[in-house]
């Protein structure tokens, strides 16, 4: 079997975009490709590039493995599975419409509300105007992040807001930054815990786990340098454990994921959990993925991860597989 891993590639002459730092390392890049290979036959490595669909003709792959995040706009995530679908090609992962719902923030936190799922007050602000007329009514403090953001991009100390009157600057300065509109919500001091899952129909909730920051928050930088540690699984409240992996499998169904995701939480002092966001194209880098971290918990080494995304997606697809694609569905 032909697997091609379709990855970002980042620009020559450094970051043109905020959206590059979530883009793999090449180290990742190749551990990717050898625990592809490991799993059997043949890994490609196909960046990212306008060329993509003239070089997935060329490679003709059995199965893409991708992890690109894109680069531009509320869609980037959904170029690669809409181009996939267009030329038949089975994929690992969520199809660009969960992915598209998940990028965006109060689309996702809506969404969540509405199975159920517990997460802080919001307000999508696209303009200064919208800060000052909302300003008054808001509970302080705030947290202010891109609607569309990543990796906790736009996310420092001085993204929570604690009095109204430093809310307009704040807000015009992020969408300058951004170019889009940004989150709003009730900000909870605590600490950051993760679920993640695996699977499709009968899905695998993961070892629970808790990030652990120097400072306190996962900031963009503090994600960057990945100046964190993963205590997996962590200990919770009693029956904590239970809730967050049903409000997990909840979003995970009702957003549409498949094969694998990751669902982030705030835990507060008071031992309560608020929903933060879904993230169906969680990082895999073995050197300093997160999902990684907690799939090692379950007793899943690198290549054995990366075999077991593979596996459910062709189990996933093998029954629609023209015979063209016979070699994948045997």
């Amino acid at each position: 079997m032909k697997t091609a891993l379709i990855y970002d590639e980042a620009s020559p002459d450094g970051q043109r975009s905020w959206v590059e730092a979530e883009y793999e390392s090449p180290g990742t890049v190749r551990a990717l490709l050898d625990s592809i290979a490991a799993h059997g036959g043949r890994a490609v490595p196909v960046p990212l590039r306008p060329s993509l669909v003239a070089d997935l003709q060329r490679e003709a792959p059995d199965l893409a493995f991708n992890i690109a995040e894109g680069r531009e706009g509320p869609g980037r995530e959904s170029v690669v599975p809409a181009v996939l679908e267009l030329l038949g090609i089975p994929y690992t992962g969520s199809d660009g419409v969960t992915l598209g719902i998940s990028l965006n923030k109060a689309l996702t936190k809506r969404l969540a509300a509405s199975v159920g799922v517990p997460t802080p007050p919001f307000r999508l602000l696209a303009s200064v105007d919208d800060a000052r007329a909302c300003r008054d009514e808001l509970d302080y403090p705030v947290l202010i992040k891109p609607n569309l953001g990543g990796s906790s991009a736009g996310i420092e100390p001085d993204s929570v807001v604690r009095k109204p009157a430093a809310l307009a600057e704040r807000v015009e300065r992020m969408i300058a930054a951004f170019d889009q509109p940004c989150l709003v919500e009730g900000y909870v001091p605590g600490v950051d815990v993760t679920v993640g899952l695996l699977g499709n129909g009968e899905v695998q909730v993961l070892p629970i786990g808790r990030v652990e920051t120097a400072g306190g928050m996962y900031s963009s930088k503090a994600k960057q340098r990945h100046d964190r540690s993963i205590v997996c699984p962590c200990a919770l409240p009693d029956g904590l454990r239970e809730r967050l992996a049903d409000w997990s499998l909840r979003i995970y169904d009702a957003i549409g994921a498949r094969d694998f995701a990751r669902v982030d939480y705030m835990l507060d002092r008071r031992g309560q959990a608020h929903f933060l966001e879904i993230n169906p194209l969680p990082g895999l880098s073995p050197f300093y993925g997160v999902f990684p971290e907690l799939a090692a918990a379950a007793g899943y080494d690198h290549p054995g991860l990366i075999g077991a995304i593979m596996d459910l997606a062709i189990e996933r697809t093998a029954p629609q597989r023209s015979p063209t694609h016979e070699p994948m569905a045997r």
